[in-house]
């Protein structure tokens, strides 16, 4: 027969086992990446000066841990990259045009991820007017 020393030994070490693996497994929880929904973002073609797009961005409710704006063309180009650290952000953002198909928003960080893409498409008119001489 055991003694009740060896057994109470043995049942120590067994729950202290199960309790420092149950906090390892379950202890550590991963950061939730959740979706900014249209409401918190904005972000609007705003016209064309010269050869220039201009694109107004307001973000709400971001993350105090900061986030990061990439604006990316259609071969995922970096064009313009900024690190925000406050919780609301409003912008103007004027970005050449040199004959992009597509340019990308995106805006991510630990707790958060959003794209929005808008297509660009030139088209020339011609405009014909006729006078009485």
């Amino acid at each position: 027969m055991k003694s009740y020393k060896s057994i109470f030994q043995k049942t120590a070490f067994i729950a202290l086992l199960l309790f420092s693996s149950g906090n390892f497994l379950f202890g550590q929880t991963q950061p939730v990446i959740t979706t900014v929904t249209s409401e918190d973002t904005k972000i609007k073609f705003a016209g064309s000066e010269g050869d220039m797009l201009v694109f107004e961005v307001q973000l709400d409710n971001l993350p105090v841990k900061g986030t990061n704006l990439t604006i990316v063309d259609e071969t995922n180009n970096i064009i313009f990259e900024e690190r925000i650290l406050k919780t609301s952000h409003t912008c103007r953002y004027k970005v050449a045009r040199n004959n992009m198909k597509m340019i990308t928003f995106k805006i991510s960080g630990k707790t958060i991820s959003f794209n929005q893409s808008f297509t660009i498409n030139f088209r020339v008119e011609e405009k014909l007017e006729v006078k009485k001489v």
